[in-house]
Parts: C-alpha cells; sequence; structure tokens
C-alpha cells in the first residue's frame, strides 16, 4: 500500500542510529556573508542535528555552525529553515521547537510547545504559521513576542505551506486535500480535493500553485504533479505518474529559466511558461541518493544533496541551468533542506 511505502521511507530516513561526525575546527563566515545554509537532519533520537554553511565568496564550508556560535547543539532531527525580519528561524522536529537566531547565527530565542514542527511561512511582520507531523493543525507564532499564540486545528499531518495574497495553501502528506488558511481572520477557509497525499508546493512567476501529491494506490489515487489557479482555487492541469512507484518531494522555482524542479529518484523540471510542457528529466541520480534541493535567486543555479546511505556525510551539488555541475561539497549527515541566501 502506497501510505505504509511512505511511512515505511520516512521512518528509515530518521531512526538510523549511527553516531555523528566528530565536529571540525571549521572557519566561520564573515557575518552577512552570502551563501548556502544546509540543514542537517541528523539521526533520529541522536540529537545531532546540524547546519554547515557554504560560502560562495571563499569556497569554504562551515560545519555544525549552530553549535560553533552557539556552543550548544541544535536538537534533534533539524528540519527546516527561514529567514525573515533579519531573523533565522531554525525547525528542530523531533525536540519540538524553534530556534529564532540573528543574522550572526546567534540564538536569541526558543519557541517551545510545538508537537513535531515541520516548516514556517510568514504572513505579516509579526506572524509566522507553523505546519506539524503530529500536532494536528498549524500554530501560529507572533514574531514580536516570539510566542506561540494560537492553533488553527486540521486533523491530519500538515507539511509545506506558501502564503500568497493573505492566503495561506498548506499541504497534507496524510489527506485528500489542500487546505487554505485566511491570515487576516487566522482561520481555516477551505480546502480543495487535489488527490492524496499532497507534500510539497511552490509558485510561479504567473502566480500558479504547483503541488506534488504522493497519491494512495488503496484508494486508486495515482501520484501527480498537480497546478492550481489560486485567482479560482481550480485545477487546471494534472500530471499524473504512470504507477504507484513515484515518491516526488522538494519541488521549487526557477525565476531565472520559469522552470519547476524536483526530486522523483532523479531530478525533474518543468517549463511553467508552456501549458503543454511535460516533465523531463534534468539530472539522472546515477545511484545517488537525491534528498534535498533549493534554487539559487540571484542565478538560478540548482542545490541538490546526496543523502547517501544516511550514515555518512551529505553531498550537496550545484548545477548550472544548463546541468554543468559548478562545484560539490559535504556537509553533514541526511541534509534535507537548503536555504540560498
Amino acid at each position: 500500500m502506497k501510505q505504509s511505502i511512505i511511512c515505511i521511507l520516512f521512518l528509515f530516513t530518521i531512526i538510523s542510529s549511527c553516531k555523528p561526525p566528530q565536529r571540525e575546527n571549521t572557519p566561520l563566515p564573515v557575518s552577512g556573508s552570502g551563501g548556502i545554509y544546509v540543514v542537517n537532519e541528523g539521526n533520529f533520537m541522536a540529537g545531532n542535528g546540524s547546519v554547515s554553511f557554504y560560502d560562495s565568496s571563499t569556497n569554504t564550508v562551515t560545519q555544525d555552525l549552530f553549535f560553533a556560535k552557539n556552543n550548544k547543539p541544535a536538537g534533534d532531527v533539524c528540519q527546516s529553515l527561514a529567514y525573515f525580519n533579519n531573523q533565522f528561524y531554525l525547525v528542530v522536529n523531533n525536540s519540538g521547537k524553534i530556534e529564532i537566531l540573528n543574522s550572526d547565527f546567534i540564538n536569541t530565542k526558543t519557541v517551545q510547545g510545538f508537537t513535531s514542527p515541520r516548516y514556517i511561512a510568514f504572513t505579516s511582520n509579526t506572524k509566522g504559521y507553523v505546519t506539524d507531523l503530529y500536532g494536528k493543525g498549524v500554530s501560529i507564532v507572533n514574531t514580536v513576542s516570539q510566542t506561540i499564540e494560537k492553533k488553527i486545528t486540521i486533523n491530519y499531518w500538515t507539511e509545506e505551506l506558501i502564503n500568497y495574497l493573505d492566503t495561506l495553501y498548506v499541504t497534507s502528506p496524510s489527506s485528500k486535500y489542500l487546505y487554505i488558511i485566511d491570515s487576516k481572520t487566522e482561520q481555516l477557509k477551505d480546502s480543495i480535493d487535489i488527490g492524496y497525499g499532497s507534500s510539497s508546493i511552490a509558485i510561479d512567476g504567473n502566480n500558479l500553485l504547483w503541488i506534488l501529491c504522493n497519491g494512495n494506490q488503496s484508494l486508486s489515487i495515482l501520484p501527480a504533479l498537480i497546478c492550481i489557479d489560486p485567482a479560482n482555487r481550480k485545477i487546471i492541469r494534472t500530471i499524473a505518474s504512470a504507477d504507484y512507484s513515484s515518491f516526488a518531494s522538494k519541488i521549487n522555482y526557477n525565476h531565472i529559466d520559469k522552470y519547476m524542479y524536483w526530486m522523483d529518484g532523479d531530478l525533474y523540471r518543468i517549463n511553467t511558461t508552456n501549458p503543454s510542457a511535460v516533465k523531463e528529466i534534468f539530472t539522472a541520480a546515477s545511484g545517488r541518493n537525491f534528498y534535498g534541493l533549493a534554487i539559487k535567486a540571484n542565478n538560478g543555479d540548482i542545490i541538490v544533496s546526496d543523502a547517501g546511505d544516511y550514515s555518512q556525510r551529505s553531498t550537496i551539488y550545484m548545477y548550472a541551468k544548463n546541468g554543468d555541475t559548478r562545484t560539490s561539497f559535504k556537509a553533514g549527515l541526511i541534509s534535507g533542506f537548503m536555504l540560498a541566501k
């Protein structure tokens, strides 16, 4: 059953009990330097989640940046990282917390009280919305008081989310729906039946939403890439997989070449400016375990992580739009999320 396969894959990536690599004496980045922040999940229950930083100007890598800056570990399963109003928000899944950091990556506040937080998106200067694996809803964090202000109940796992025109679109890997939250009223407003197992979402240059759904074989719902027009909340494209073996993730929009990129074993893309475009392989995995994906906004470079066997350091590859490899470097254990600045 497809849902069982998803659960097995999820548990496999987090239950590894291998020891973390030793901390290294690596150079600290200069405050404000541009580069790639790599969020390393680490092993479930090992408390060895970390953040690596690749400095684009010097081609150097700082391992375990959070520990180097704060003299304490980041926590158990580092999930995602966001930057908003000159502050970083490091979401630490199994520790049930968000570490708020200044622009130099120094901790200023730890927000606790989540069950199993996943991702955060912002709707104003004062509100951040946090999804949760087991918390059955979305929590609202006041970024001024830096506390959990409210929770919106959704009776399913909530995953990636995106804000567009005062509306939050929230994916759910364990339901058939894309959930819609009105950020003005801070209420669940509606939902859209888009298939089953929505996990990842992005918006293109024409303000169309693209959502990856992993399907459900017991319900005879194939995995699919769905495109929605948020103006009328109608599905305008459904690109279904041929079978139930697909397990797509981490969709990202490249505003330089106007393509959507995502992973499904290999690294795929689709031209968003052509309504009849079909998906194509951008880079074959060729034995690698593609796990995390990001796009560099200033030049459209594509950044992908290879988590290997989940027990060794991940390798990060950076590709130009034509597919040429620009560079590669080592990060931490199970690099799943990347933030390019």
